[in-house]
């Protein structure tokens, strides 16, 4: 049986382990120097803010088969000054989008991904960001409307 729901706390630690698939990933791209802590501590990092922001301004989706979450993607909100783009304020940031290896290329996160905005939708956003390494996943994000910004910088404090 297949389901996409809200995920709660129940889904801690399902959500804890997807959400490292994503930085063992990632990190495949990163200098050894860019990573500044175990996985251990990603661990315990990721299950504290997952227990102060779920629900708060973190919402996440999954994707289930058999009970098992085996995708999942969510977004935060982020409240600003209103924009013309964003009258009330409101970005919706896209994050945590991940699909279990063995389940990939079937369309699930697509569904998921649907289901998510929509709810976004409900909650009034109106305006998304995300950023991705992944072509595939950038093929998918643009499917859906997604363009490239060159406006965005970025900068690490030492």
């Amino acid at each position: 049986m297949e389901t996409i729901k809200k995920l709660d706390l129940t889904n801690l630690d399902d959500m804890i382990n997807l959400r490292l698939g994503i930085q063992n990933y990632d990190s495949k791209f990163l200098d050894e120097l860019e990573i500044l802590i175990s996985e251990k501590e990603l661990r315990e990092r990721t299950r504290k803010y997952l227990m102060q922001s779920l629900n708060d301004n973190l919402h996440m989706f999954g994707y289930f088969i058999d009970n098992k979450l085996i995708a999942n993607c969510g977004f935060y909100i982020d409240k600003h000054f209103p924009t013309y783009n964003t009258p009330n304020g409101i970005t919706g940031y896209i994050c945590n989008v991940f699909t279990l290896e063995e389940y990939r290329n079937k369309g699930y996160q697509r569904k998921l991904f649907q289901d998510v905005l929509s709810n976004a939708k409900k909650m009034g956003i109106t305006y998304f960001k995300l950023s991705s390494i992944n072509v595939n996943a950038i093929k998918m994000y643009e499917s859906f409307g997604f363009t490239l910004s060159d406006h965005m910088y970025t900068f690490r404090m030492d």
